[in-house]
């Protein structure tokens, strides 16, 4: 953009330097030229600017746009992760019973089988 824009100037610059030099009209009507021609380059850098804002506020929205489904879809996710942790977590808590009951169910068995050989002294 701002190389186009810079290239606009530019040519309009020249141009209005070649059409002083070489016109075949008068001082005033030159300048006059030069007025209309200023002026219809103001008005095409103002649609320019016009244009520019346009196409900004369009990516903004649509980058504010895709923020939101970003943010929602992370949402999800952590949700949905969050939700696989505490499955985990309870099926870890149930092993971690069922290993701690068959401990003390063995430990049960040797006291027994402890007492049993003792009495039998």
């Amino acid at each position: 953009m701002r190389n186009s824009a810079a290239g606009f100037v530019m040519g309009l610059l020249v141009g209005a330097a070649a059409g002083v030099l070489l016109a075949p009209a008068s001082g005033v009507e030159t300048r006059d030229d030069l007025r209309r021609r200023m002026q219809r380059g103001k008005e095409q850098l103002r649609e320019l600017e016009v244009l520019a804002e346009e196409r900004i506020s369009r990516l903004l929205d649509e980058i504010q746009e895709k923020t939101q489904q970003l943010l929602a879809s992370g949402s999800e996710l952590v949700d949905a992760k969050r939700q696989d942790l505490l499955e985990a977590i309870q099926v870890a808590k149930r092993a971690l019973a069922e290993e701690r009951e068959i401990m003390l169910r063995s430990r049960r068995e040797r006291q027994i089988e402890a007492e049993s050989g003792e009495s039998e002294d």
